[in-house]
Formats: C-alpha cells, structure tokens, sequence
C-alpha cells in the first residue's frame, strides 16, 4: 500500500508518526485485495512516496475499519468507508515532518490570560472565540432563560449561541432550555460528566455561586466560583475534544519538564476528573494534567490545528504510556 505524503485531514494520508488513515471514497478492488490479505495472513506493507522515492513504514496491522453496506445475513463485506492502518515503529520528527508536511497557519493566542485575575467571564469569551474561531456562527436567537441565572452562565450561553461543541461533546453544559431545579432544594443542575458520574449545582440566585458536584458520597464544593469553573470547563474540553490530542501516564518529575515552557492558567486546581486537575497553556495548545493518586497523573493535550508545533514539548514523554 502506497500513499503520497501530504496534509490531507480528510483524505487519505500519514495521520501521525505510526498510522495511516483511508476514506471514503474507496475503489472497491481495494476492499477485495485487503480483505484476500487478511485472510490469506499475508503481510500488508507500507510506504509513503516523497519527492526522493518511497519510504517503507514496514508491515500494516488493521486497527479499525468500517464497511458499508454490509449483508447481515451473509455477512459479506461491501465497500471499505474507512481504515487506519498502523506499524510498530514510530516516524521520528523529521521524517514525520518529511510525510507529513503542515502549513504554517495563525494559532489562537493566550492573551486573554491577562484577564483571568480581574474578568473571568471576557478571557471565557477571548479563550473560546479565538479557539472556535473555525467553526461558523450560525444566527441565533438570544438565549431566553425561564428562571434567574448567574451573569457568567448567561454569558457562557451568550458565546455559545448556535455552537454546540462549545456546550462540550466529552462533559455537557445543559442547554438553556434543560436547566431543572434539583428536587426539593433551590439549587440548579447546570452541567453533568458524560457518564452520570456528577453533576453540578449552583445557586442561580447568587451573582457568581459556587459549584457543587453531586453524584458521589458526599457533595464536593468545587474551589473556583461559577465564572472560573466555567473558564476550566472549556478548557477541559479543549484537551478532550480538539482534533489533534495526545495523552500520556507520567509521573510528577516528567509533568514539571513538560510543562517548562508553557504557561499556568492562574487559577486553583479543579477537582475533575482527577483532583487535583491543573491546565497550562501556549499559542494554539492547552495542556491538563488530572491527578489520579497511585493510578498516576494523566496528561493530556489538545490543539485544533495540526500545525501547532508539540513534538518536542511530547518527547519527554515518550514510553511513559502515550496514546497519541
């Protein structure tokens, strides 16, 4: 299997230093000669065409595909709509930069840190403007709330208007129209993890509440107020959600080199989804670290955009169990 080195996020292309990605459309000859691999267990093997020839990646293992129109009774395979493909040995930088080439685009600044000590709600808004700067802003209506809610939640709903990743996709934000008070006390289910693990509370009679997770033994009082949580929240799913992640287990020593040249955003440690959870920050990149206890500190970073340079920031980290 051959293919041209390039940046092609939606095509078929060297996807990161071990995988190579296939989409739809794909000539349905290329389904039948995979499948007689796999079945014959003939190795597949890999290259990348450059300018200077090809570049071996060595023997391709399938780890994911999906078929359309596939016969559930029969259960004969139609065409393959997707594959990645991966090999044992990772691309260093340079080759990986050689296959893999990215424009230099403009990255999303950390300006709006300037604001966190005294306007938490305008860096929420600088933050996740410049961040989503790339996803269209559909008219919207102004948001509408049937009860009293806290000034920052209204301006969070404010930005997000006709933006629902900015609502979360990993944890959820309600919609404004989902707010409910919990049973039998005044205070506001406003957000809840993916999984019903918690979810949080406030007071919405308070100008800027405190957040309270409940789901768990006892109720948790988050440390930072609404406006700062609600600033930690998109960052959160900045790291989780972005097109481009990575994550790692390290241990504190590896952490502190990590995040040497980025910079800390000026707030307590939240308490999810490790407690303590901290965020650091550069152009175009934020960084968590979620301390689990003896299960370790897990580090994660996010980026919107390929080009965001994070390969050095990632080599003290690796074999200490990265992902991606």
């Amino acid at each position: 299997m051959i293919v041209d080195a390039g940046d092609r996020p939606h095509g078929n292309a060297v996807d990161n230093a071990n995988t190579i990605v296939l989409r739809e459309p794909l000539p349905r000859e290329a389904t039948q000669w995979m499948n007689s691999k796999n079945q014959s267990r003939q190795p597949l093997l890999g290259f990348v065409r450059t300018d200077d020839g090809c570049l071996a990646l060595g023997e391709l293992y399938q780890a994911e595909s999906i078929y359309r129109g596939m016969n559930l009774y029969t259960g004969e395979q139609a065409s393959l709509a997707f594959a990645k493909l991966t090999w044992a040995e990772r691309l260093p930088p340079g080759l990986l930069d050689k296959v893999l080439p990215t424009p230099a685009l403009p990255v999303p600044g950390i300006d709006w840190l300037d604001d966190v000590p005294r306007n938490l709600t305008g860096a929420l808004r600088s933050f996740l403007t410049a961040w989503y700067a790339d996803v269209p802003v559909p008219p919207a209506a102004p948001p509408h709330a049937a009860m009293r809610l806290p000034a920052p939640l209204l301006a969070f709903y404010d930005i997000a208007a006709g933006r629902e990743e900015i609502l979360g996709q990993q944890d959820f934000i309600k919609p404004l129209d989902r707010l409910e008070y919990l049973q039998d006390e005044p205070l506001v289910i406003f957000a809840n993890e993916n999984q019903g693990v918690w979810w949080a509370l406030i007071d919405p009679t308070d100008d800027d509440p405190v957040v309270w997770y409940d789901g768990g033994p006892e109720r948790l009082r988050e440390r930072e107020r609404l406006s700062g949580f609600l600033l930690q929240f998109a960052l959160t799913e900045a790291v989780s959600t972005s097109p481009f992640t990575g994550f790692a287990t390290v241990t504190a020593e590896v952490l502190d080199r990590f995040v040497e040249d980025l910079v800390p955003v000026p707030l307590q440690p939240m308490r999810v989804p490790g407690d303590p959870t901290r965020h650091w920050v550069a152009p175009g990149l934020v960084a968590m670290a979620a301390d689990y206890g003896e299960s370790g500190i897990w580090l994660s970073v996010g980026s919107r955009q390929r080009s965001v340079s994070v390969r050095e920031l990632w080599l003290p980290v690796a074999g200490a169990g990265e992902s991606a």
